[in-house]
């Protein structure tokens, strides 16, 4: 799992429509990918540690005292840890790269460019966020005992997603601080990457609207001429107290080094 993917993920997992006071929940998911045997994950929430599960083996471990997040990857058997040093890291190479004279003479090339020529190339740094569309289908229904309503999101003719979020679901007050506090971060951390930034600014914007944790997900991506879907639908959700265990890494599984400083590494 790339960063990137454990952000979406964590940011997206907790789009709760409000705090509240709740306890801890544990979460039992099915999923296949391309037709393949259904797989069972299992997610928890609690007021001080989140762990999401992919059924295809990825994983995410939030500590949101200490803001640290540990990346694993069930297939390769390997994980990797991010701090909140490691984002300021990110976020100040960010702006160092912005701020080059390298990067100012290319932005002040591009002023000198034709209007029409400037709007094609924002546009393609942006794209992404332009061919975001998000709705209601007006759909809803009940997901292991819960209420949920049916969201669509489509990005142009690369991903179709039909998603069941669901307000009912109690998350703890504290889950829901960090999701805000988390949020923040990445806007601040991403408005440093000028228009592709803002993209990706735009895209958070768009989703905003949907309320909810994910009950049911079904996602199909098609990219040079290869289509692909994956599926996932909660069972189970469990209240009261989680095992410590739930929060450890896998025995036997290798730490690497985090992927956004080594990528900063060789720059």
């Amino acid at each position: 799992m790339t960063f990137r993917r454990a952000a979406l993920f964590a940011t997206f997992v907790l789009a709760a429509a409000g705090p509240v006071l709740a306890d801890d929940l544990t979460i039992v998911s099915k999923g296949s990918k391309d037709g393949g045997a259904p797989a069972t994950s299992t997610s928890y929430l609690s007021s001080d540690k989140i762990r999401m599960s992919q059924p295809e083996g990825s994983e995410m471990i939030w500590d949101l005292k200490s803001g640290q997040m540990t990346v694993v990857d069930g297939r390769k058997k390997e994980y990797y840890v991010i701090t909140k040093q490691d984002m300021e890291q990110v976020k100040a190479k960010l702006q160092q790269t912005m701020n080059s004279p390298e990067m100012q003479k290319a932005q002040e090339q591009m002023k000198n460019l034709p209007p029409d020529i400037q709007k094609r190339m924002q546009g393609a740094m942006g794209g992404m966020a332009s061919s975001l569309e998000v709705k209601k289908t007006g759909n809803t229904r009940k997901v292991a005992g819960y209420s949920c309503e049916e969201w669509s999101v489509t990005m142009g003719q690369f991903s179709k997603t039909l998603e069941c979020l669901s307000t009912e679901v109690p998350i703890p007050i504290q889950t829901w601080t960090a999701y805000r506090d988390f949020g923040d971060s990445m806007r601040t951390m991403m408005s440093a990457m000028g228009p592709m930034g803002k993209g990706v600014g735009d895209m958070a914007e768009k989703m905003k609207e949907m309320k909810g944790l994910p009950l049911s997900v079904n996602r199909t991506t098609s990219a040079m001429g290869h289509s692909s879907n994956f599926s996932s639908e909660v069972v189970e959700i469990k209240k009261g107290p989680i095992p410590a265990s739930a929060w450890d890494v896998p025995a036997g599984y290798q730490k690497i080094e985090n992927p956004m400083l080594k990528g900063m590494a060789g720059h």
